[in-house]
């Protein structure tokens, strides 16, 4: 005879939940949909979703307002690679040449303005490495007055003598070489970053002791561009 087989003894139904335990979960389920919706209009702040701001615009106006001309410096303008201005999110810039005819200097300038959490963001170890940049050694602070920079020389290659590249961050009208951007500026909702680049001749990129011409620009040249963006 077969096995008799005993059924299975009934399940007892789930105890119902307390009203503690129902608040509970609403509690969780808005709390959720509250970080969803915020960190949604976070997004749609910093990739301008919605229209840029009228205080992003004129702060980006600004930068329409640098001089071509100061001193004993002359300027022509130079396309910028998009790529640099798309990676640093900018919403206004500037880019050109600056030549000094009684030095013979020439110093490439670009001014990027944009939300301070991307433009904070975008080193030049990024943002040359697109154009098949890459550094050579690290990166050293100078300063200029009560403004500081870091610089650092870049190349393509043993071959390549190279480029020296100059940046610094500014939100209140002094530039600062940040060690944590990010950090620094996270004050600020708006945000302005310059390069200072020269091209090195082959003799230069290892002589130490050489002029440095950068440094004599921004000596002129940042005062100039701190009126420009004063937004008295």
């Amino acid at each position: 005879m077969p096995p008799h087989h005993r059924p299975p003894p009934p399940v007892a139904p789930p105890a119902p939940l307390t009203r503690a335990a129902v608040a509970g979960r609403a509690a969780l389920v808005v709390l959720g949909l509250g970080v969803l919706v915020a960190a949604a209009v976070f997004e749609g702040i910093r990739s301008n979703r919605w229209g840029v701001p009228d205080d992003l615009k004129a702060a980006a106006a600004r930068v329409d307002r640098v001089p071509t001309t100061f001193g004993d410096w002359t300027s022509v303008e130079v396309p910028v690679d998009r790529k640099i201005l798309e990676r640093a999110e900018s919403v206004g810039s500037l880019s050109r040449e600056y030549r000094n005819p009684k030095t013979g200097s020439v110093v490439s300038v670009m001014v990027l303005c944009g939300r301070s959490g991307p433009i904070a963001s975008h080193t030049p170890d990024i943002c040359y490495a697109g154009l098949g940049y890459k550094m050579n050694g690290v990166e050293q602070k100078k300063t200029v007055g009560a403004a500081s920079y870091w610089s650092a020389r870049f190349d393509k290659g043993d071959a390549d003598p190279g480029i020296e590249v100059n940046w610094a961050w500014g939100a209140d009208g002094t530039w600062v070489a940040a060690s944590t951007p990010r950090l620094d500026f996270a004050g600020h909702g708006i945000l302005y970053k310059i390069y200072a680049t020269r091209a090195l001749r082959p003799t230069a990129a290892t002589r130490t002791a050489e002029t440095d011409p950068v440094h004599d620009f921004l000596t002129e040249f940042l005062p100039v561009l701190r009126t420009a963006l004063d937004p008295a």
